[in-house]
């Protein structure tokens, strides 16, 4: 039996599918019970604070995915985040221990390396996270590591890249498609600098693939951090130029200094937007990109979609829900 903790996002919808079509007995743990769900699955209602439901989705299972965590804080609020990002994995790891499951498969970000010259970025270089998100992610693979040890559980952490896709809710990718597509006053695509700057994303499809090949590589992957995200990454401007011309897109392009993305930040913070925070900032200055070699040595992965598929897809969903 796999446990998969936060299964209504999308890489956790997309590995649920995937476990399933491989015949793996698949539990689901998250807020509440989505509208649709694949025939044979299990669903189990709760947080990571309410212990007898955790006890409860634990019983009987072999193997963890942890996806449940919370990205932004705009309406929760920086502390209850970082409880749920980080006490919330300690809570899971505690009732993984009394149901004596044997792995625990944690989903980390992109975001623990933070702002970095040295690229691609591998998994023993220097963390120096820039966003709340990768601080409290960066703290709970620690977490992870010290309690697996001491405890004899196999564990296993993987980095994905930028997910995103139909059906994202990222507010950065989808606010950018937005003004792109001719849907805001302004119709600008903003562009950090020259446009020289990488940044590598990952397909939901890809992801779930990443996860489902760690879990079966099983004593393979134990202790080991892997690093996942797209091929042949373009610079911005190689890729903006793509899109325009691939989905025939109507935009300007509007170059923007950092000093001018700061002074938007402050401007648009009372107003509680997903725009210019320090997460967007952070996509749009700075370079990104993963060296997923040892995810592909260790059990085989390769991603089937680049940044170009990857938005080219999202756009045609993003055009159709504004249809």
């Amino acid at each position: 039996m796999i446990l998969i903790t936060g299964s209504n996002t999308l890489q956790g919808r997309e590995l649920v599918k995937k476990l399933i079509k491989k015949g793996e007995k698949v539990r689901c743990y998250d807020y509440y019970i989505p509208e649709e769900l694949p025939d044979g699955v299990e669903f189990i209602e709760g947080n990571l604070f309410n212990l007898k439901q955790m006890r409860k989705a634990c019983k009987g299972v072999e193997t963890i995915i942890h996806l449940l965590d919370k990205q932004r804080h705009k309406r929760t609020g920086r502390g209850k985040m970082k409880k749920i990002n980080i006490k919330g994995t300690l809570n899971l790891l505690f009732c993984a221990r009394r149901a004596k499951v044997k792995r625990f498969i944690f989903q980390s970000t992109f975001a623990v390396y933070g702002r970095t010259k040295s690229f691609p970025i591998k998994e023993n270089d220097i963390k120096k996270p820039f966003t709340p998100y990768g601080k409290d992610k960066l703290k709970a693979e620690i977490l992870c590591e010290e309690f697996c040890k001491k405890n004899e559980i196999e564990y296993s952490i993987v980095r994905p890249a930028l997910i995103a896709g139909p059906a994202t809710n990222n507010p950065a990718i989808l606010i950018t498609l937005y003004m792109a597509m001719a849907m805001g006053d302004d119709n600008v695509m903003y562009l950090s600098g020259d446009g020289d700057t990488h940044f590598q994303l990952i397909s939901p499809e890809d992801t779930a693939e990443a996860f489902y090949k760690v879990y079966k590589a099983g004593e393979q992957a134990d202790g080991l951090i892997f690093n996942a995200g797209s091929d042949n990454v373009p610079t911005q401007m190689e890729q903006i130029v793509k899109l325009k011309e691939k989905k025939q897109l109507d935009f300007s392009i509007k170059h923007i200094t950092p000093s001018k993305a700061l002074f938007y930040s402050i401007l648009f913070k009372p107003s509680k937007v997903n725009y210019f925070t320090r997460d967007h900032i952070y996509y749009l200055f700075n370079s990104m990109y993963l060296d997923c070699q040892t995810l592909k040595e260790v059990t085989g992965w390769t991603p089937k979609k680049d940044n170009i598929e990857v938005l080219s897809e999202t756009i045609d969903w993003y055009r159709g829900k504004i249809d």
